[in-house]
């Protein structure tokens, strides 16, 4: 008997304890086929493999400091049903790179890539040492600060655009990060910021600069459901997953999900 009572205490225990277990709840869009698929192929991740990806790699961030470090940009989505895709991230060389580099720098500091900035506007010798405090000088293979280029049709409008996203520091490792998405021009070589500015959903969209300088703490990734093409935003201030479409160079909320744990039930 004594055990008996002891077994339903247990139960009683730890079911408060299961029924309080963090969540990803879907607020917008239920009912929506994509959000309720998205949703689906969500559940059972980790916070940390949700917003920085499921692959990871022990690296040496310092001298002496050793950390498993997760690879932002990978695969985040468990490929349970073909219908769902991520575009094949190609990464770029930070150095071969360095004037493209330093437009992104100066874009989502002050939201103009010509800006005269003392901090980007370096000889080879400053930007390397620049990219050193980026990881390059304990990791020539991993950096904090990374740059991916894809193809891929953002707009929907059957005309793939070359999309690059810039992962500025390493999401919930570092003391600030972001990963914000923008378009190439034809040339390959600029910003195109008409095409740019509808994936710079983040806080105060108040004009060009705001909506750029405000990309910290806010993750972006793109997927593909069949065959059209989402972008989602992880904003970090408030732990809420948005998915958005683009249409006719017009960004259009469709889902939205929050992160919700224990204490906030």
């Amino acid at each position: 008997m004594r055990k008996m009572i002891l077994i339903l205490v247990l139960v009683l225990f730890l079911l408060p304890v299961a029924a309080l277990a963090d969540e990803l709840v879907l607020v917008k869009g239920k009912g929506v086929e994509v959000c309720e698929a998205y949703h689906k192929e969500l559940q059972g991740m980790s916070l940390q493999d949700m917003v920085c990806g499921t692959e990871s790699d022990f690296i040496t961030l310092y001298d002496d400091v050793h950390v498993n470090i997760p690879l932002c940009c990978e695969e985040k989505i468990s490929n349970s049903t073909q219908d769902f895709k991520r575009p094949k991230w190609e990464r770029l060389d930070l150095r071969e790179n360095k004037e493209l580099v330093k437009r992104i720098e100066k874009f989502f500091a002050v939201g103009d890539q010509f800006a005269e900035m003392k901090i980007t506007d370096l000889d080879d010798n400053a930007f390397n040492e620049f990219t050193k405090l980026t990881g390059l000088r304990y990791n020539p293979t991993y950096t904090l600060n990374a740059l991916y280029k894809t193809s891929v049709d953002i707009d929907n409008d059957g005309k793939a655009e070359k999309v690059l996203l810039y992962q500025d520091a390493i999401c919930m490792y570092t003391h600030v990060y972001s990963r914000p998405l923008f378009v190439l021009n034809e040339s390959k070589n600029l910003i195109d910021v008409k095409k740019t500015e509808p994936l710079l959903q983040n806080p105060f969209p108040r004009h060009l600069r705001a909506k750029a300088v405000n990309h910290l703490y806010q993750l972006y990734d793109i997927f593909l459901y069949k065959s059209n093409v989402y972008f989602d935003k992880w904003n970090v201030y408030d732990w809420t997953l948005t998915v958005y479409k683009l249409s006719k160079d017009r960004g259009s909320k469709v889902c939205q999900y929050k992160y919700k744990t224990n204490n906030q039930k």
